[in-house]
């Protein structure tokens, strides 16, 4: 069986291998390998050039941009180095959902192009579009962070992922199928969590034997715990990715002491992709600055202090479809001033401090993590903003900001279908619509609330 199982990997390399040679995203990706070297200037000196690009574009095709442009006197060229970029305003989740078309470039209004949606870690659901070049450089730079932990074209591995809009395509037999004979991988659900789909989980790793896991953080902790507690043996990766939430220090010993391998942090955002991701030195994350220009400021809009926390400014240098051009993220992350040991010439986040979600225990013992609750909200029309806080086992109270289009029966009817068919049909929801909803005390909009202990149950 192993021997089998050699000759299938040998047989996916070598296929992927060719495919890799003549599809656009993988000439990006081999650019990709040799640019991660460069020295920063270098680096700095390609921002440069694609930034100019896309701001010429910008203001000669995206209704939004000419507009900011000529309401400040600027011209494209009037940005002669990247240090000019903060000239122009900031671009926030508001500005798009005002009129999400007025951002869209004129030369894609026809044209084919990806729709996309972002929960976030704002609760402000946003739909947004991306062209096919971008999605190219996204998947390059995708693969380059998988080869980070170690990944190489036909190793086994395990995606612990919730996602509905990414897990389309791994639904039903034939994505299965696809899944083991083309990708090599394994796709477990990780937004229909309980004790016994935890176990079946672990069950089917241990027989699949994933040298690679990709997971939520929340995700890799719960099953760590369940490990730890059912004194399991027998699943042991070479690496584990995390990402989509905050992975504090007390988490990866949890994770990296019960797998007995280094977990490496991935940190992106739907709308910019991946945008820093941590190396084998485990000495912050990497931003992956030839694709994403990211400013760390303050609450004035100036440059954060290094070594202190500074909110996410991020500019996509791909994406001309719909350009996000110093787009407030919502997260918050702290500079390094220290160049990696690794050699590589791309830049340093020291630590990421938001994006925290909090996973919600139903009645009936399943394990919500807090992004089911965000994708719930991505094609709901009328609502600016939402939080979900659980103060028992059975009551969950949504608060909701309204916008424009709002139809309250419609929305509340959807969403307590939804939850009970996809969560816990013992729920008790009720609803509040408010005018506004704070962040925490940290500055940090939290969308799903917990006061109860997580309860892997019996």
């Amino acid at each position: 069986m192993r021997a089998l199982s050699r000759l299938h990997s040998v047989a996916i390399r070598s296929a992927f291998a060719v495919r890799y040679g003549v599809a656009v995203y993988g000439r990006h990706a081999a650019f990709l390998e040799k640019s991660q070297w460069w020295t920063w200037s270098k680096i700095r000196a390609l921002q440069a050039k694609k930034l100019l690009f896309l701001l010429d574009h910008a203001y000669k095709t995206v209704p939004f941009y000419r507009a900011r442009f000529d309401k400040l006197g600027l011209q494209p060229n009037d940005v002669k180095d990247l240090s000019d970029l903060k000239r122009l305003p900031i671009l926030t989740k508001r500005d798009i959902q005002q009129d999400v078309t007025q951002l869209v470039s004129d030369r894609f209004k026809e044209r084919k192009k990806i729709e996309n949606y972002s929960g976030g870690s704002t609760g402000r659901p946003t739909r947004f579009y991306q062209d096919f070049s971008y999605k190219d450089w996204e998947q390059a730079d995708m693969l380059r962070c998988y080869r980070m932990t170690g990944y190489q074209l036909g190793t086994r591995w395990a995606f612990l992922w919730g996602s509905d809009y990414d897990a389309s395509t791994h639904k039903g037999y034939w994505g299965s199928l696809k899944d083991r004979i083309i990708y090599n991988l394994v796709w477990i659900n990780t937004f229909d969590l309980t004790a016994d789909t935890l176990l079946r989980a672990l069950e089917q790793m241990a027989r699949w034997q994933p040298k690679i896991i990709v997971a939520y953080v929340s995700s890799a902790a719960l099953l760590a715990k369940l490990i730890r507690e059912k004194q399991i043996r027998g699943i042991s990766p070479k690496a584990i990715q995390t990402s989509a939430e905050v992975l504090t220090p007390d988490t990866r010993q949890l994770i990296e002491s019960t797998f007995g391998c280094p977990v490496f942090d991935r940190y992106g955002c739907r709308e910019m992709g991946n945008i820093a991701h941590e190396c084998e030195r485990h000495n912050g994350l990497h931003i992956l600055a030839e694709n994403n220009l990211v400013e760390l400021v303050d609450d004035n809009g100036l440059a954060a202090q290094p070594g202190s926390v500074g909110r996410l400014v991020v500019t996509n240098l791909n994406n001309y479809a719909m350009p996000f051009i110093r787009y407030d993220t919502g997260d918050l992350a702290v500079s390094s001033q220290q160049n990696c040991r690794c050699g590589r010439g791309l830049p340093l986040l020291s630590s990421l401090q938001g994006r925290i979600s909090d996973v919600i225990s139903s009645p009936s013992g399943k394990l919500l993590h807090g992004e089911f609750f965000s994708h719930l909200f991505y094609k709901v029309d009328g609502i600016s903003q939402f939080r979900v806080i659980q103060k028992s086992r059975r009551d969950l109270l949504i608060q909701i900001v309204p916008a424009q289009n709002f139809q309250e029966a419609k929305v509340f009817s959807y969403l307590r279908e939804t939850i009970s068919q996809h969560g816990d049909p013992e729920f008790e929801i009720h609803f509040e619509l408010q005018s506004h909803l704070p962040p925490a005390p940290s500055g940090k909009y939290r969308f799903t609330i917990s006061e109860l202990p997580v309860q892997l149950g019996s």
